[in-house]
């Protein structure tokens, strides 16, 4: 076992050197915001308050539960005792989870009776859903 930590630790040392010795090489450049390379990419970047709004949406799909439930409404439209019977999982859980992707406009919701229905709130939802499955499968 010692030796696998070693082996590992020595691995893990050389990879730092490889990166310090990179990191000062001729390819490195001196940049500024008047270069021209990037000058351009400026006024197309997100200002911050978009950024943080964005990283809050992108943190929606960092929960396995919520992917799960993503996938199932991708296919149809189901209420929360489906769901909770679909996933094995109790029904306030479920709850719980549908608000978060209901607050960040991920699901909508509809009232039928004493049920309530939820879908995927757009096709954008379900290509996020569809092209980040697709990636991991490669």
């Amino acid at each position: 076992m010692r030796k696998r930590i070693d082996k590992k630790e020595k691995l893990e040392e050389e990879n730092k050197e490889d990166i310090f010795s990179n990191s000062k090489n001729e390819d490195d450049c001196e940049v500024n915001t008047t270069n021209e390379n990037i000058a351009s990419l400026i006024p197309k970047l997100p200002n911050d308050e978009e950024f943080t709004i964005l990283a809050d949406f992108f943190s929606v799909f960092s929960d396995s539960t919520r992917l799960k439930i993503i996938s199932a409404l991708s296919e149809k439209e189901l209420c929360v005792h489906e769901l909770s019977s679909l996933l094995k999982m109790k029904q306030p859980s479920i709850s719980q989870h549908l608000k978060t992707l209901w607050q960040a406009r991920v699901v909508k919701k509809r009232k039928v009776g004493l049920h309530v229905f939820y879908r995927l709130d757009d096709e954008h939802i379900e290509k996020i859903y569809t092209w980040g499955y697709e990636h991991v499968k490669e």
